[in-house]
């Protein structure tokens, strides 16, 4: 290397135009770029400064924003506070995805959060992305192709599969009668795991009944006291569960048997995952601002929205966008349709399913579903 050189390479310091920019114009310039909320939080939870698109994500001024305590920002305000206090305790960068924005702000309906320590004397520095209403209709996509999978499949192996097991198990009877009680016994687990598969197949036949053709107005409340009078009597009966439901909801378009089928799903999956002694909270509300486009092209509104939230470990890494297709699941000895059916069912009712990790712990379950009287009024 020639004498007067150097190994480091300096980044240069010109803006596009080529004009010279000194370190703080280069970092401010950085910082308009991204769009996303910057926020310099104090020790005492007040916001000191706004960076970047603060402005413009929570539709606030700066001197609406700066001095106000972090509680008050629009929408996130109660996830920003616990990541914030989490991240001053352990002195540490911590994330929150996936927030929930209450109320939205335009179409913002998620909000990535990251809160990354920025003194010792417990100021944190603060970034927010806002997530738009295509992140959701994007895990609707999702859902609505795992469901056409698990039809499809089922059709397939139902027919396959349940010929073969006839025959297995005839023979497994014919071989039985011939052998000594001794030997019998094999002959009799043949036949009960042929008995387990068939089970297996017949669940998988559901799937080809369609539920278009059955739908009509639903008191969803209703379906949910069904469902945790059924948890509290067996499976849940040490759990600790937490209705809130909004009692002035008008019916949602529907099936009543197939709704507890889809609740008893999230509500037995979530005392699954959260133990015997799990806290669950189960909501129903009523939702502006969610519209989708349903086959035809029309806009169909979701604004009765129902969430199971349980107190578990949350949903792992690698389970996340695979979590409504067939065979796919968490549970050791689980077959993986549970989900699936909840998926096929509610596309069906012209609804959506989605789960997330919660900002706080464990996972939530949110359904989205339209009202009878939307849908009875268009088809008339």
């Amino acid at each position: 290397m020639a004498s007067g050189s150097s190994d480091s390479i300096e980044a240069d310091p010109k803006g596009l135009g080529g004009s010279v920019l000194s370190h703080e114009q280069l970092s401010s310039e950085v910082l308009l770029s991204l769009y996303q909320a910057v926020i310099l939080v104090d020790a005492t939870d007040h916001i000191a400064a706004v960076f970047a698109h603060t402005e413009s994500v929570f539709e606030q001024g700066k001197e609406t924003l700066q001095g106000a305590h972090i509680s008050a920002l629009r929408g996130v305000g109660y996830a920003v506070v616990d990541l914030v206090h989490r991240s001053r305790a352990d002195f540490s960068p911590l994330n929150s995805y996936d927030v929930e924005c209450l109320p939205p702000i335009g179409d913002i309906e998620l909000m990535d959060l990251h809160a990354h320590p920025f003194k010792e004397d417990g100021a944190i520095l603060v970034t927010i992305q806002p997530r738009r209403i295509t992140a959701f209709l994007e895990k609707r996509d999702e859902m609505e192709a795992a469901a056409r999978s698990v039809s499809g499949l089922a059709s397939m192996l139902a027919h396959e599969i349940k010929n073969p097991l006839s025959g297995i198990r005839g023979a497994a009877q014919l071989m039985g009668r011939a052998l000594d009680t001794k030997n019998a016994r094999l002959t009799d687990l043949i036949c009960k795991e042929v008995d387990r598969i068939k089970d297996l197949v017949d669940e998988m036949e559901t799937f080809n009944t369609p539920t278009s053709e059955m739908l009509e107005a639903v008191n969803i409340n209703q379906v949910l006291d069904h469902v945790l009078n059924l948890a509290v009597a067996g499976f849940g009966a040490k759990a600790t569960i937490k209705p809130r439901f909004d009692p002035s909801l008008p019916d949602v378009h529907g099936h009543f048997d197939r709704l507890i089928q889809v609740f008893l799903n999230l509500v037995k999956n979530a005392i699954e995952a959260a133990g015997p002694y799990a806290e669950l909270t189960v909501t129903t509300s009523y939702r502006h601002g969610i519209w989708i486009r349903d086959e035809s092209g029309q806009r169909v509104r979701l604004p009765i929205e129902i969430t199971v939230q349980d107190n578990g470990p949350g949903i792992p890494d690698h389970l996340k966008g695979h979590l409504f297709d067939p065979f796919v699941s968490g549970k050791e000895g689980g077959t993986g349709l549970g989900l699936a059916l909840v998926a096929r069912y509610i596309s069906e009712m012209g609804g959506t399913v989605t789960c997330d990790t919660h900002v706080s712990s464990g996972a939530i379950f949110r359904v989205q579903l339209a009202l009878y009287e939307d849908l009875n009024s268009e088809q008339k």
